[in-house]
């Protein structure tokens, strides 16, 4: 039997980096960004794609695992965290340096590198103290 409710909050869970997609796909059709660069702005489109794809394959690698806030449990070794211990994380960085570059917003790498990046690393500290091996 399907647990709708599992499935209910796996889906609303990978909404908010496929509406990242959403935000790449408007900045690719949108004329005023053709006024920066094109090279910049595939640079940009490529970097957040990949930063969307990161995001939802964490997602998805930690499984049950998964949670807005840290709890202690045991630390995930399969998938992308086999390789690095904090790929959403990067993945999340990479989204938004990505839109950022595309859209030459120098407000959004503001953004991100005051504000977005001192908030994963903190998470990312707290998360590797409740977590154990």
């Amino acid at each position: 039997m399907i647990k709708w409710k599992l499935v209910w909050q796996f889906v609303a869970t990978l909404t908010i980096p496929l509406l990242y997609l959403l935000n790449i796909n408007i900045t690719f059709n949108n004329p005023q960004t053709y006024k920066s660069p094109f090279v910049m702005v595939l640079l940009g489109i490529i970097i957040a794609v990949l930063g969307v794809f990161l995001w939802i394959t964490s997602i998805v690698n930690l499984g049950k695992s998964f949670g807005v806030l840290p709890k202690k449990q045991k630390r995930v070794r399969t998938g992308l965290y086999k390789h690095f211990n904090h790929p959403m994380y990067v993945g999340i960085w990479a989204t938004f340096l990505g839109l950022s570059l595309a859209n030459q917003s120098w407000q959004g790498l503001a953004f991100l590198n005051i504000v977005i990046l001192p908030l994963l690393f903190i998470r990312a500290v707290f998360e590797e103290k409740k977590l154990t091996d």
